[in-house]
């Protein structure tokens, strides 16, 4: 398109420029060995089942305020191994060090969604100002930026744990607009989750791309656009 559609552009990080599934993995994979879980589980994979599982019922809660960060910090890791019947489950120290040595791995690596850097240098290059808006943690997204070497791209990280309030409240949206002095008419975001990114977006006034990478069907408002791949945001901005 000739016309730009936005003047301000803010793009969530984890699975739609960071590859959070695939690092993730690995991190899991690296925290399985070094602390010994096979004593737990009968093989990495049910540990990993159980985890992913716990982690995005709690995640999809997280969103809506319905758990706290602390809770859902402690269960993803804890009720895999009350699933199994481990009294570790109750061990608040263990559970507690799992999960700060998996947030670390976490946060050192590198691996991007395919065409994250083709299109972060096309909307530079076109003069966009970009933003990262994400409900992760604090203590790990920066990490991230730089691990995967994209900081640079980026004007301003903002994350939900500055207010306490997560996508898809619009008051977060908004709290992102005060903040680099943008209107929500002229204002974009490129995400991956339907319900926090884009609907969010669209309830706050702003226009959105939705990035469904898995294809799914949208059962409910349409995104005003939806690619499948990164590649093709370049045909829209």
């Amino acid at each position: 398109m000739n016309k730009r559609i936005c003047k301000t552009l803010f793009i969530d990080l984890d699975d739609t420029i960071w590859d959070f599934r695939a690092n993730s993995m690995w991190s899991l994979r690296q925290v399985y060995g070094e602390f010994s879980l096979g004593r737990v589980f009968t093989r990495y994979e049910q540990f990993q089942s159980l985890y992913m599982e716990a982690n995005h019922e709690l995640w999809e809660a997280y969103h809506h305020n319905r758990v706290t960060k602390d809770f859902l910090i402690v269960e993803r890791f804890a009720r895999p191994f009350r699933q199994v019947g481990s009294a570790l489950s109750g061990d608040m120290d263990f559970i507690m060090q799992l999960n700060h040595r998996y947030l670390d791995v976490l946060a050192g690596q590198n691996r991007l969604v395919p065409g994250a850097v083709d299109l972060l240098d096309y909307l530079t290059g076109k003069g966009y100002p970009l933003y990262i808006l994400s409900n992760g943690f604090s203590e790990v997204q920066s990490r991230k930026l730089h691990s995967g070497g994209i900081d640079r791209y980026f004007k301003r990280l903002i994350l939900s744990d500055e207010i306490g309030i997560t996508k898809p409240d619009r008051r977060l949206f908004d709290y992102a607009l005060q903040v680099v002095g943008a209107d929500a008419v002229d204002t974009l975001i490129v995400g991956d989750n339907y319900d926090a990114d884009i609907l969010g977006a669209m309830h706050a006034g702003w226009r959105a791309i939705y990035f469904n990478r898995d294809k799914l069907p949208v059962t409910g408002e349409q995104p005003d656009y939806v690619v499948t791949e990164l590649a093709e945001i370049k045909q829209i901005l």
